[in-house]
């Protein structure tokens, strides 16, 4: 039992741990307000103005939450605008940031007029110039619609395409869309085709975060799953095969002597023989034979207190009484009363004869004087009396 108490609470302890792994492996980390940000980073604005486009794009605020505004060229062919979050160092300026921790992004966004925007992300790839210059850093991205009313977006990192006027300039397939998180040079928010030009288009976000998990913490979150399983698993196992030993252990099951008992011939009333419990039918044995060799000296003790306790009925009783004693419930009952009577009346010297009866079940001792004399052709007296002369006629010798 206290193998099993302790399995049990390490088990509870190993889950209590996995639930601390889990929730420590749990990352969030917020990208605004930017000063308070965990992965420092500087914001960059820019336009097709380089390219010879007239579009225009202001930050308005980066304070808890970032607020720009842009207006697209209209005469321009592929008009640009975007804000960009370029990750820094605050010792070696821009750095290419490692974002495999997490597998999403996520913030709010505001637009003044409903339209569509780009979130790009810019990386290096793993055979490029570790030089971070523009022109090698490949673009991914993927689109979301932006309301009149602030709506929550949700983007899996994982789920964004590289572009093909980017493939195609360096020379690479189009199925070459792999892009390495490990090298993320920056995080920017692009117009797309579908935002109107002439237009001034004002946008809001806050709660711009990364979440993901941190896979240390939380691969041992799994093992501490595993081992809380393992130990549960054990102690059901422990405890299945020791009942099942125990069920088919040697019990010990009671019968008595049915021959006449000689005064100077004193047995207990029960001999303890060893039987295979195995079957039903065996324990029901059991069950009766121990239960009137427990309660015979109880003097209320009666057939239907004894069905109404072993959960068996009368027939059943007192068939398998016939069949391992011969006798019926109240023989059988008085054979063990008055047997143990007789071993009192040899040990307890100074016992009275009502005092032996009582001790054995008996309330009436004329009753129990007639009784025994029944059973052992004298009086309990004269029982004691010829016991105790012939030990004394013939002592016994080393």
């Amino acid at each position: 039992m206290k193998s099993r108490n302790l399995f049990i609470c390490l088990a509870v302890l190993t889950f209590c741990a996995a639930a601390a792994f889990l929730l420590l492996s749990r990352l969030r980390v917020q990208l605004l307000p930017a000063m308070a940000s965990d992965l420092p980073f500087s914001l960059v604005s820019s336009s097709d103005t380089s390219a010879g486009g007239q579009s225009e794009i202001s930050v308005m605020s980066l304070q808890d939450h970032l607020v720009f505004k842009f207006e697209l060229d209209a005469a321009f062919s592929y008009p640009y605008a975007a804000v960009g979050l370029v990750f820094k160092d605050n010792t070696r300026g821009n750095i290419l940031q490692d974002l495999t921790r997490f597998s999403k992004i996520a913030f709010n966004v505001q637009c003044s007029s409903a339209t569509t925007l780009n979130l790009v992300l810019y990386t290096l790839d793993a055979e490029s110039n570790n030089a971070t210059r523009f022109e090698n850093l490949r673009p991914s991205l993927v689109s979301f619609p932006c309301g009149t009313h602030s709506e929550p977006v949700e983007i899996d990192l994982q789920s964004l395409v590289t572009q093909d006027w980017w493939l195609s300039e360096q020379g690479l397939p189009p199925t070459d869309t792999f892009y390495d998180l490990h090298r993320v040079y920056s995080i920017s928010l692009v117009n797309s085709r579908q935002t109107p030009r002439s237009k001034p288009v004002r946008v809001e976000v806050d709660q711009l975060t990364l979440a993901g998990w941190d896979l240390h913490l939380l691969l041992m979150a799994v093992g501490c799953v595993f081992s809380g399983c393992a130990l549960l698993l054990y102690t059901f196992l422990y405890t299945f095969i020791r009942s099942r030993l125990s069920s088919i252990e040697t019990q010990p099951v009671f019968e008595t002597r049915t021959a006449q008992v000689e005064p100077d011939e004193v047995e207990p009333a029960v001999v303890v023989k060893h039987l295979q419990v195995t079957t039903k039918k065996d324990r029901e044995k059991f069950a009766v034979l121990q239960y009137l060799a427990t309660e015979y000296t109880r003097a209320d003790l009666s057939l239907n207190q004894a069905i109404s306790q072993l959960g068996i009925n009368r027939t059943k009783l007192n068939s398998i009484l016939r069949e391992e004693t011969g006798l019926t419930f109240s023989s059988y009952l008085n054979k063990l009363r008055l047997e143990e009577a007789a071993r009192l009346l040899l040990e307890m010297d100074g016992a009275s004869i009502a005092e032996v009866a009582h001790s054995v079940g008996y309330n009436n001792a004329s009753y129990f004087n007639r009784i025994f004399k029944t059973e052992y052709g004298c009086s309990p007296t004269t029982y004691r009396k010829r016991v105790n002369d012939n030990q004394t006629a013939h002592p016994l010798t080393d």
